[in-house]
C-alpha cells in the first residue's frame, strides 16, 4: 500500500483517505465538510497529514508482467512482430477509449463542481475520446495495410486477437 506522508505548516485537520473518494478539508481549518465523507477519517487538529491509495487504485496501474501476461495470445501467434505491434496498441487504445467514454458519462450525470467547471472538462474528456478515435483509425489503417496480403485465416486470427 503507498502512503503519502507530509507536515502540513498551517493547522488544518490531517486527513486519512483509505479510500478512492476524493475529499478535502476546509481551507478554513473546519474538517466538519468531511466528516461525514466515505473513506475519509478526520483527526484532531495538527500538523499530520496521511493519505493511503487503495488496492483497486494500484491494481488498475498494472505491472509490466500483467501487460505481458495479458498480451501472450498476441505473442504467442505467428504473426509478423510489426502486426502484433499494431493489434497490442489497438488494445490499449481501445482501453483508454472505454476509460474516457465512462468518465465522460459519469460526468455527464454528476453534479459535483459548478456548471462551468462540469462544461470545462467536459470538453477536454471530448477531446481526449476524439484523439483517441483518431488514434485508433490511424492504427487500423496501418494494420489494414499490413496485413492485406494475408490468407482468410490469418486475417480472422488477426480480429480475433484485436478483440482480445
Amino acid at each position: 500500500m503507498s502512503r503519502i506522508e507530509a507536515t502540513a505548516a498551517s493547522q488544518l485537520a490531517p486527513l486519512t483517505q483509505d479510500s478512492g473518494a476524493a475529499a478535502a478539508a476546509d481551507v478554513t481549518g473546519n474538517a466538519d465538510a468531511t466528516a461525514n465523507a466515505p473513506g475519509i477519517a478526520v483527526k484532531q487538529p495538527g500538523t499530520d497529514v496521511r493519505i493511503s491509495m487503495s488496492g483497486s487504485a494500484l491494481a488498475s496501474r498494472g505491472t509490466a508482467k500483467e501487460a505481458s501476461t495479458k498480451d501472450s495470445d498476441i505473442d504467442n501467434s505467428n504473426l509478423p512482430d510489426n502486426v502484433k505491434k499494431l493489434i497490442k496498441r489497438l488494445r490499449e487504445l481501445r482501453e483508454k477509449l472505454e476509460q474516457k467514454v465512462q468518465e465522460l458519462q459519469e460526468l455527464s450525470n454528476s453534479t459535483a463542481g459548478s456548471p462551468e467547471q462540469r462544461r470545462m472538462r467536459i470538453e477536454a474528456l471530448r477531446s481526449e475520446v476524439g484523439a483517441l478515435t483518431a488514434a485508433m483509425n490511424s492504427v487500423s489503417a496501418d494494420l489494414a495495410q499490413a496485413t492485406r496480403k494475408f490468407t482468410s485465416d490469418e486475417k480472422k486470427l488477426v480480429g480475433s486477437l484485436i478483440m482480445g
